[in-house]
């Protein structure tokens, strides 16, 4: 296995670890999925209230954290 074979699949456990956990604290705070909108302030709040606050590398990476949250909700809308 080569190492850029490597750094996909740890990238893509990385992307299912953050939606799972989306979509955990989406169920924990019993939010309805469908009236969620998939906006940057609402995963920064999700994050905020997972990590304590929301670190500049979140902040760096928010176009990809907001992107792995829609993925959350659209998943959490399909069980629905």
């Amino acid at each position: 296995m080569k190492q850029t074979d490597i750094t996909v699949n740890v990238r893509e456990m990385t992307d299912r670890v953050m939606i799972d956990l989306f979509k955990r604290r989406i169920q924990e705070g019993e939010h309805d999925a469908k009236r969620l909108k998939g906006t940057w302030t609402e995963a920064s709040d999700i994050l905020e209230s997972h990590f304590g606050k929301v670190s500049r590398i979140m902040t760096s990476n928010q176009k990809k954290l907001q992107t792995l949250y829609g993925i959350a909700l659209k998943e959490l809308k399909q069980v629905y």
